[in-house]
């Protein structure tokens, strides 16, 4: 069954939508501007020009364009590039691949990236090298060396509520051991079940600055990291800011019980299930509560 359909977002670029998850992979604003605002920009690549070397997760590729933005600029700079990426499904990439729209977008560096991925999941250019890990992410992950510690760390499932299989603590733990000191891991979500996760892996949260266009007013994703960097916060043009209270109150309500997963073998009704019966026993604040002291729609 052809359950991913092709259609083309404002600022021109090709996306996807999942008639299985009922999700699309992008915002219909555009899914390059998504990527540079959420992912590229967030991902200061300034902070590493004094490095030698950057190593990179991508934990659902899906189209590429988080990795592609990032390697747009990297390849530009003297740093020495490891990839590897966890993806269950191969078709995105292929259809991509098959767009002039999406090929347009890239750079004939980039489009190289994705192209031998697609032929050999390896990719070599010069220093640079990456590999591409295809199956369910929660087990692949162990093929990469646990002595490889990652300085970006890019997490962009489905949604919670669609894919949760991605998003359970146990999962977020074993990303948050793959972190370089000098790491971070960013996602689009701003729930509080994720950050609430990632502060109990020991990291320090950070609000994504949304866009003046953007929709959401308070926060346009999160980023995670085992160092304190606020002299970056304080500079011209920051992508990062500390919790707001009304982010901070967030999660002491029902919405930051995690997503658990302690086999890593768990299905998405297992653990939504899970889930629901520990709110409802739950002694944290209702939701709703903190939404109508806040005034915030409804969000995951």
């Amino acid at each position: 069954m052809n359950d991913l359909k092709k259609h083309t977002t404002k600022d021109g670029s090709l996306s996807l939508y999942s008639l299985s998850f009922e999700e699309g992979f992008h915002d219909k604003g555009g899914a390059l501007r998504e990527s540079i605002d959420k992912y590229l920009l967030p991902a200061q690549l300034e902070y590493f020009s004094n490095s030698d070397k950057i190593c990179i997760l991508d934990v659902c590729m899906g189209l590429g364009y988080n990795t592609g933005c990032i390697l747009e600029d990297l390849l530009q700079r003297n740093i020495k590039v490891e990839w590897h990426g966890l993806e269950i499904d191969k078709r995105p990439l292929d259809i991509g691949l098959s767009e002039k729209i999406f090929k347009k977008t890239w750079s004939p560096k980039v489009l190289n990236f994705f192209s031998c991925l697609k032929e050999s999941g390896r990719w070599i250019e010069g220093h640079n090298e990456g590999t591409i890990h295809w199956g369910d992410a929660r087990k692949k992950i162990h093929e990469i060396k646990n002595s490889l510690k990652f300085d970006l760390i890019l997490l962009d499932p489905f949604s919670p509520q669609k894919c949760p299989e991605l998003w359970s603590e146990e999962f977020i733990f074993l990303l948050s051991k793959r972190l370089s000191f000098k790491g971070r891991l960013i996602t689009y979500s701003s729930a509080a079940s994720i950050r609430a996760s990632l502060k109990r892996a020991g990291l320090k949260i950070y609000s994504t600055v949304p866009k003046k266009s953007s929709n959401r007013k308070w926060s346009s994703g999160t980023v995670a990291m085992k160092k304190k960097l606020e002299r970056y916060f304080s500079s011209k043009g920051s992508q990062l800011k500390n919790l707001s209270e009304r982010e901070i109150e967030h999660l002491a309500t029902r919405s930051s019980i995690p997503y658990r997963d302690p086999t890593g073998e768990g299905n998405h009704k297992e653990i939504i299930s899970k889930r629901e019966l520990e709110q409802s026993k739950s002694q944290l604040i209702n939701t709703s509560i903190w939404r109508k002291r806040w005034n915030t729609a409804r969000k995951q």
